[in-house]
């Protein structure tokens, strides 16, 4: 039996940090729900770009305003990391890809735990922190990692910028709620499943 406990809303969080809930989601100002209005019908999707059947990866955003990363949402882990500004220049790897500067995000807390991550290639490391995390238009507030150390091989060849570990709990460093798990807590989706839909390759075209 694992004990459940009640999450602060997003709304809770912003006021306690002194931000209004209509500078982040600038839609709410205009009074429409548009693009930005969540789920519809229960579901998020997600596009996914395929990159010559071998990388999979979509977009979501960090930080007030949002900063982009591409990211692999992998089902074999459960922490996200992406590039930080402050990875230094040494790491190809990391400035050739975007890097999430967390001196021009409003929302961003300071953690600043070691974190480390080792894939079969190689080790990303880095420094947890928190800020506003944008899935499908669905924002959470979340822990997650700054990778200043990334190994080349394979990552200067990615064309993606980091990882969305959607593993479960139990597989998460550090013991960090991983994102999806973070996004069921909030009740919007019709179902507590994700799934993910491949198809092969063709140049320009959605994965």
């Amino acid at each position: 039996r694992i004990a459940l406990r009640r999450m602060p809303s997003i709304r809770q969080t912003l006021q306690e940090m002194g931000v209004k809930v209509r500078e982040v989601f600038p839609e709410l100002r205009r009074g429409t729900r548009g693009g930005g209005d969540g789920p519809r019908n229960g579901t998020a999707p997600t596009l996914l770009t395929n990159y010559l059947d071998t990388q999979y990866f979509g977009e979501i955003s960090i930080g007030t305003p949002a900063q982009t990363f591409k990211v692999v949402f992998d089902t074999g882990s459960a922490n996200l990391w992406v590039p930080s500004y402050k990875c230094s220049p040494l790491y190809s790897a990391c400035v050739s890809h975007s890097r999430y500067d967390s001196s021009k995000s409003r929302t961003y807390i300071a953690n600043g735990t070691g974190f480390a991550i080792r894939y079969g290639t190689g080790s990303v490391k880095g420094v947890l922190s928190q800020d506003i995390v944008m899935v499908s238009d669905i924002p959470i507030i979340q822990v997650f990692a700054e990778a200043t150390a990334l190994p080349a091989f394979p990552f200067i060849f990615a064309r993606f910028d980091g990882v969305l570990g959607m593993g479960y709990p139990s597989q998460a460093i550090d013991g960090i709620t991983p994102v999806f798990d973070r996004i069921l807590a909030q009740q919007i989706l019709k179902e507590d499943v994700f799934s993910v839909y491949y198809s092969r390759w063709v140049p320009g075209g959605p994965g």
